[in-house]
């Protein structure tokens, strides 16, 4: 089996580092990558021409919000020949952010935070 990449888009620095301790400890993903605001990771997406298999993704961001990042980030996508799954991962249990999150054809799931070897182990799997 081959190792998936995966892009933490957070601007939480504690879950961020919460999160890659998690991701490390797993050896589940061969690579990691971690942006603080949908700006800079679209801008590097672009640059690097290069996009990882797994995105979680926060909705609740100063500058990009995750809705901002998702309506630029599912047409860029379609630049790249490869499936790429998105989970929105917030702590927000408000119904219309799961119902909005639905409508986006390029999510593939709503996880509550915090992250666990558990949930993470169900999205390397995906």
């Amino acid at each position: 089996m081959t190792l998936k990449t995966i892009c933490i888009i957070d601007d939480d620095p504690i879950y961020q580092l919460i999160t890659k301790k998690i991701i490390e400890k797993s050896h589940l993903f061969s690579q990691r990558q971690s942006f603080t605001d949908g700006f800079d990771a679209l801008h590097f997406f672009r640059e690097e021409k290069s996009i990882p298999d797994i995105i979680l993704l926060d909705i609740e961001m100063p500058a990009m919000d995750g809705w901002d990042f998702l309506d630029e980030f599912c047409e860029l996508k379609k630049s790249f020949d490869k499936k790429i799954y998105i989970y929105i991962i917030s702590s927000s249990i408000a119904k219309e952010d799961i119902e909005k999150a639905s409508t986006y054809g390029c999510i593939c799931g709503f996880i509550s935070k915090p992250i666990n070897l558990e949930k993470l182990t169900k999205i390397a799997n995906s």
